[in-house]
């Protein structure tokens, strides 16, 4: 008898998880708009939280995982992380046939998180510079057993959305009253491509093709390009100056939990230790094929700063990109998106992928980025020596 009861309640346990489990979750529809839709989510190991086997999404510090009972705002984050960054992890261990990423332990993605992270405690204390409207992802840590700070793994943060009005850049004009703001308001932020992207929009140097979200709860700016080439819906000037509100609630955004796990995915590589262009160009990059959106794929290639705004101006390349204070993003992947063109789209991902193998953290953009295409392509492309000439005429328009 209480070998029958025992069998009941395994094959309970596992018609339970086995079960289809939907939740509320912001997807992007056929034309690319952001929506709010039940959606199933995969690979759960709980049936009353967001627990699975590869992620657990827990509230700030916490270290259970938020419940299905849980109020409705902190789910639809919870919800939105989680069934995203599956879509992220299915897409490097069956498109991109990552091993390392097939190995990776369960990763902890922490939803409104306003701490700094501090390499030996985990978390900074909680007034020690808060942090909004970004995310993040941490190296994996040793912890320190005398203060009872356990070890860690990579993780993933999102930080908690906070209105910021345009008039705390205190309506500097002049070139350095506007950057000193403008950098102070970076330091806030993770995304790498940020100052560039609000000077354009503060300075009226936009053009009329720029535009932003017409949904005032997601509005975002992130690192690269791909989400300024989203919202092409109206005049983002006009828009930002008539809200006079900036605000970011990254766990609600696909795009940038793509990118966030794509560093995570490349990390066995390139150190989580801290942001540089080609880190964050890649990210990108693997986050637009994720997000696999053939409207999204037509407006990087007219918008980014490797092809010239609205294809206007030609940017050719410049030393400036390789300083830390322009983290050009934008010129990286864009440089990434046409590389893959070249070389062809059926081999593109896994041409990308390889080339990361041979890249390390502080690799530059005139040597090591563009070697590393070189080198790629002798084992990876069709015609090694034809297509390696495309690039070097490629490389070559663009005053490499």
């Amino acid at each position: 008898m209480k070998i029958l009861l025992a069998s009941l309640l395994i094959l309970l346990h596992c018609s339970v998880y086995s079960a289809e489990i939907k939740k509320r979750a912001v997807i992007r529809d056929e034309n690319y708009n952001a929506k709010i839709e039940e959606v199933e989510l995969p690979n759960l190991t709980s049936i009353d939280s967001y627990e699975g086997k590869y992620f657990k999404i827990v509230n700030g510090k916490d270290n259970k995982a938020i419940r299905f009972d849980d109020s409705e705002d902190l789910q639809l984050k919870a919800a939105t992380t989680y069934y995203h960054i599956n879509k992220a992890r299915k897409f490097f261990t069956d498109v991109v046939k990552s091993k390392y990423v097939q190995d990776l332990p369960q990763i902890t993605v922490r939803v409104d998180l306003i701490n700094v992270f501090n390499e030996v405690g985990h978390f900074a204390n909680d007034n020690l510079d808060p942090q909004f409207n970004n995310a993040l992802t941490v190296p994996a840590g040793n912890g320190y057993e005398p203060k009872g700070i356990k070890p860690w793994g990579i993780e993933v943060w999102f930080r908690p959305s906070k209105e910021i009005n345009i008039k705390d850049f205190k309506g500097a004009v002049d070139g350095v009253g506007l950057k000193q703001s403008l950098v102070n308001f970076r330091n806030q932020t993770h995304m790498a491509n940020l100052q560039s992207f609000i000077t354009s929009i503060l300075l009226g140097n936009t053009g009329t093709g720029g535009g932003i979200s017409n949904s005032n709860d997601m509005r975002l700016v992130e690192s690269s390009i791909m989400i300024e080439v989203i919202y092409q819906s109206s005049d983002i000037a006009a828009e930002f100056f008539s809200r006079k509100i900036y605000r970011l609630d990254a766990a609600l955004v696909p795009e940038i939990i793509y990118h966030e796990f794509s560093h995570a995915a490349l990390s066995d590589h390139l150190e989580l230790s801290h942001s540089t262009p080609v880190n964050e160009g890649l990210a990108d990059y693997f986050a637009g094929k994720i997000a696999n959106s053939r409207k999204l794929a037509m407006k990087i290639n007219d918008y980014n700063l490797f092809n010239g705004k609205q294809v206007r101006k030609k940017q050719q390349y410049q030393m400036a990109f390789e300083r830390g204070e322009y983290a050009n993003t934008d010129f990286v992947f864009g440089l990434l998106w046409n590389v893959g063109a070249t070389v062809g789209t059926d081999i593109e991902t896994n041409f990308v992928y390889r080339m990361t193998s041979i890249l390390t953290t502080n690799v530059s953009i005139r040597d090591d980025l563009i070697n590393a295409t070189l080198q790629t392509c002798k084992d990876v492309c069709k015609s090694p020596l034809n297509d390696r000439i495309k690039l070097y005429k490629l490389y070559n328009s663009k005053n490499f």
